[in-house]
């Protein structure tokens, strides 16, 4: 027999020649005091050192948590074989564990520790029949003051709540444990819809609680309407457009010329001004000279006016065009609505005009 079953056979006798009826009381899973149970009348000795699958400071917490419970100190007892625990996970230490509670009328945590304990043992080869007996025994006891629930679930790996708690994941080895009284259990699980039951457990009852988990339907998000398609707008010939850029310029040109031989015969006027000198009435002259300066003069101005009145027509005919090509470029479809924009400035210079156009279309 290896060591992992001392712990049972040095408790369980205690446990059993302890507890009477009047000590069947429920009480809360509070930290354990250091109020020991009665004293057994009999209790087996240690036979062999612990099993050597324990680390040397996990054995010795081992041996000090035997040791305490021999002198019936089952809170330090209780803290040893914790301590022992943490630094070992053996099956006997769970025994140890739920044994101590049992004494220390833990009843719910001695159920569950106690239930791993007699699960383990059962798979120990080298057990006897009289330390699985006991182990059973310790079990029975500590169950009849709880009530227990078999909670199984369609998926596995979900998560088991116990009044917001965590308590395991599906399938559970055991039932849960649970204090006497109403309780509220759920199973969550990630892409299922969550489910609960509330469950109200006797002192010693067993009840089972299946719960269907549904897989949550995820819609995909709506397919977004096609956009509508352009309006059919039929697209205006390039023709009228080169055309009257064609004229409009053509027509700027021409005032371009003809201001510069407008200021060109202005020029001339004041160059004959000053050959005759002081004003002279050539209408009223007889003198050969003065009047053939007068005739020079009468053809020069006529010439300045002609140019000038020409310049200025050809640069109002010009924008004229220009004007309406552009009208007309406005409502080509070849550039969008909200782009387009045009802007016209009028052109002043000396002896001359017209306007100047620009945009986008």
């Amino acid at each position: 027999m290896r060591f992992s079953q001392v712990v049972p056979l040095l408790c369980l006798p205690a446990l059993l020649a302890a507890t009477s009826p009047a000590d069947a009381q429920p009480k809360s899973s509070a930290p354990p005091t250091s109020t020991a149970a009665p004293k057994a009348a009999r209790r087996p000795r240690i036979q062999r050192a612990p099993s050597d699958a324990m680390s040397d400071k996990a054995r010795k917490l081992y041996i000090e948590g035997v040791a305490a419970s021999e002198q019936n100190r089952w809170a330090d007892a209780y803290a040893s074989f914790v301590a022992a625990w943490a630094l070992q996970k053996h099956y006997t230490i769970v025994g140890g564990i739920g044994t101590c509670e049992l004494m220390l009328q833990r009843y719910r945590d001695a159920a569950e520790h106690l239930a791993i304990y007699v699960r383990e043992l059962a798979n120990d080869t080298t057990a006897t029949p009289e330390e699985r007996e006991a182990a059973a025994a310790a079990y029975t006891q500590a169950r009849a003051e709880v009530g227990a629930v078999v909670v199984s679930a369609n998926v596995p790996g979900a998560k088991v709540l116990v009044d917001g708690s965590p308590v395991g994941t599906t399938p559970l080895v055991d039932p849960v444990f649970l204090e006497p009284g109403s309780h509220t259990i759920a199973v969550q699980h990630d892409g299922y819809s969550p489910k609960s039951s509330a469950v109200d457990v006797a002192r010693g009852s067993e009840i089972q609680r299946a719960f269907e988990l549904e897989k949550l339907v995820v819609s995909a998000p709506p397919t977004p309407e096609p956009a509508p398609p352009p309006p059919d707008v039929k697209e205006q010939s390039s023709a009228p457009i080169v055309a009257g850029a064609s004229v409009a310029a053509a027509g700027v040109i021409a005032g371009v010329v003809f201001t510069l031989v407008a200021n060109g015969k202005a020029s001339s006027v004041r160059e004959q001004y000053t050959k005759i000198g002081d004003p002279v009435n050539c209408n009223a002259t007889t003198n050969d000279v003065q009047r053939q300066q007068c005739n020079t003069l009468s053809t020069l101005v006529d010439g300045r006016d002609l140019f000038s009145n020409l310049a200025l027509w050809s640069f109002v005919g010009g924008g004229a065009v220009a004007v309406g090509t552009l009208g007309y470029w406005l409502a080509s479809p070849s550039t969008p609505p909200e782009k387009r924009h045009v802007r016209v400035v009028p052109l002043v210079a000396p002896g001359a005009g017209g306007i100047v156009a620009g945009g986008v279309f």
